[in-house]
């Protein structure tokens, strides 16, 4: 296995737009990086738990992987397309949306339901560990760098949001759009992942 297109892959999938980046950055945005902890929490914990149970089932399942793959492709396209379109009909109005924090609950269901991190670890274990080696402590360990590597791009994502919270909240309308737009752009390219 190469270590570096293993942890490129890693990286730039990690610190690309998605649902988890793109919600982190707007409750950081709305509460601040500390007022937001509790949803942030929760996305880091989905994203921990969705790795470990990605690995025990693609290394108990790996020879489904092929089958499965297009289901997922088609629901993560869908859900994406329903997040860019709550993005998109949220009101400007700081009295509806301004007083209600995510809660940890609903990122950790955000982040297990995440089909771009569900991907993500198909293809990460498809691609870089499991051909390779299928030992537990070989899984175990590539699962934590991956997990690792995930969460510190998404907390630079919460910590971008809350930098610029200012600016965010200055340029509303033009923000909802291009985050919906990231996230219709996601949608599509679920389907070049191979």
């Amino acid at each position: 296995m190469s270590i570096i297109a293993f942890l490129s892959y890693v990286m730039i999938t990690s610190i690309t737009p998605g649902p988890s980046n793109i919600l982190l950055m707007n409750e950081a945005r709305r509460f601040g990086f500390f007022g937001s902890w509790k949803f942030t929490s929760g996305i880091l914990t989905g994203f921990a738990v969705l790795g470990i149970l990605s690995g025990v089932f693609t290394t108990s399942l790996y020879n489904w992987i092929p089958i499965v793959e297009p289901y997922f492709k088609i629901a993560g396209a869908a859900y994406l397309l329903y997040l860019a379109w709550q993005i998109s009909m949220a009101k400007g109005s700081k009295k509806v949306t301004g007083d209600v924090q995510s809660s940890f609950l609903s990122g950790f269901i955000l982040q297990i339901l995440n089909v771009k991190s569900i991907l993500f670890y198909l293809t990460v274990l498809s691609a870089f560990i499991l051909p390779f080696n299928e030992s537990l402590k070989f899984v175990a360990i590539y699962l934590a760098i991956t997990i690792f590597l995930g969460w510190m791009a998404l907390l630079l994502w919460s910590g971008f949001g809350s930098l610029f919270k200012g600016f965010f909240a200055k340029h509303d309308k033009s923000f909802r759009l291009i985050m919906c737009l990231l996230l219709i752009y996601s949608a599509g390219t679920i389907f070049s992942v191979k």
